[in-house]
């Protein structure tokens, strides 16, 4: 490969590797999408609860979740609130409804809470 296809393909790539991360950058983008239906819709007891303050300080979960905005906390809420069988078995574990801070959908499909 010649010097300009190798400079060409090296820009290339440092190009999409800076555009990733300030697309990455927002809050919004890092919450997890559609969390609050998910929540809503959610069936059975295949649910983890995590304290915010186990996660490490750079973790990227920990990040979205210490940056939400209160209209992304308000909707989850609501949707923990609407999911009359979901949050009685939160409250079963004692888990108090206005201390959670955010949820995440794993691939399994289990959700896991994270608490303040």
């Amino acid at each position: 490969m010649n010097r300009i296809a190798k400079l060409s393909v090296i820009a290339a790539l440092s190009a999409l590797t800076f555009g990733g991360v300030s697309h990455a950058a927002g809050t919004e983008m890092n919450w997890p999408a559609q969390i609050d239906r998910t929540v809503r819709d959610f069936k059975g007891d295949n649910f983890n609860v995590v304290n915010v303050d186990t996660l490490k300080e750079t973790s990227q979960t920990r990040t979205w979740i210490n940056e939400a905005t209160p209209q992304q906390l308000s909707a989850l809420h609501a949707a923990v609130g609407a999911n009359k069988p979901l949050a009685e078995k939160l409250r079963s574990e004692n888990v108090e409804m206005n201390n959670i801070a955010g949820a995440e959908q794993a691939a399994d499909g289990s959700l896991t809470f994270y608490l303040r």
